[in-house]
């Protein structure tokens, strides 16, 4: 269990460092135009997300019951399920021009990202 949560964390890392160092890399995908400062601080903002994520990854490593761990996992499995890879697919995609090929890899990433927490929290059990 732990190893997954410190590769969701790693993630979480990679994302956060890229949106804030080198924002063009995923705002190419958004066929929105120019990288604007407002644009370059929305993917600043969304990498604040991903800092938070990680924060309460950590705290929830360190919880000693398992169902309080599993309660915050299960909430961030469903925030990859439902929100992001949910509303991708739902409505997004097609309302901001993204290309089929990249929405479906990133809804798919998010989706793979969701049911990895939730094996995670199915697997974590308090010792016998």
């Amino acid at each position: 269990m732990k190893t997954a949560l410190w590769v969701y964390i790693a993630f979480n890392l990679l994302q956060a460092v890229v949106l804030t160092i080198a924002p063009e890399l995923t705002d190419r995908a958004y066929l929105g135009g120019e990288m604007t400062p407002t644009r370059a601080f929305q993917w600043y903002a969304v990498a604040g997300y991903h800092v938070l994520i990680i924060a309460v990854t950590i705290i929830a490593m360190g919880l000693h019951r398992a169902a309080d761990r599993r309660k915050i996992i299960i909430v961030n499995a469903l925030m990859y399920l439902l929100w992001d890879a949910g509303s991708q697919l739902a409505h997004w995609g097609s309302e901001i021009g993204m290309a089929t090929s990249d929405l479906l890899i990133n809804a798919g990433v998010s989706t793979a990202t969701g049911l990895t927490l939730l094996a995670v929290a199915w697997f974590d059990r308090d010792p016998a």
